[in-house]
């Protein structure tokens, strides 16, 4: 078999090849990462057509030039349906059960000495929130102890107990939010 023989424009073809191809092999390798900035742009050499969305993020802009990006305010949009009305409702109570500020409809229900009461409201409460914080209507100190609260068929139950976790009848607080 036979070798073609080469050219004096094959091989200097072949070589020019090499060393361009070699020239961008190097920059390439030896370039860092995002090393072209704005001094090596000149002015209006980059339009909007030659970005890729999502290229300019609000850091990379100067702060003077995020401030300029500010309109004024436009004008105010329709307002919307009004919403219901929030409901809730709270009591004081007593030890003995008496409720003495709030809006319940009605005494709070205990059995003396169990620490348990029942408010009742004008409405059912079922589907409200409920919180309570031991404490009297006077500045004196109450003694520790905690309360549970719990819907009790449209009214609220509330639970308390001393310290040592037994039942016992405390004054109280109580929210109902709707």
């Amino acid at each position: 078999m036979r070798l073609p023989s080469l050219s004096y424009a094959n091989v200097v073809s072949s070589v020019a090849l090499f060393a361009a191809l070699g020239g961008v092999s190097y920059a390439a390798a030896t370039l860092p990462r995002n090393s072209v900035g704005a001094n090596q742009i000149r002015p209006g050499a980059v339009g909007t057509s030659e970005l890729k969305n999502g290229a300019i993020r609000l850091p990379d802009i100067a702060t003077s030039t995020r401030r300029s990006l500010r309109g004024a305010a436009g004008p105010a949009g329709p307002t919307g349906p009004a919403g219901a009305k929030a409901v809730s409702y709270f009591a004081v109570v007593n030890a003995g059960g008496q409720a003495l500020r709030g809006n319940s409809s009605e005494q709070a229900h205990t059995t003396g000495g169990s620490g348990s009461y029942t408010i009742g409201f004008p409405t059912s409460v079922s589907g409200c929130a409920y919180t309570v914080t031991l404490g009297g209507v006077d500045a004196g100190n109450q003694p520790p102890g905690f309360a549970t609260v719990r819907d009790d068929a449209g009214k609220v139950g509330v639970q308390i107990y001393d310290a040592a976790g037994s039942p016992a009848d405390r004054p109280f607080h109580l929210i109902v939010a709707c």
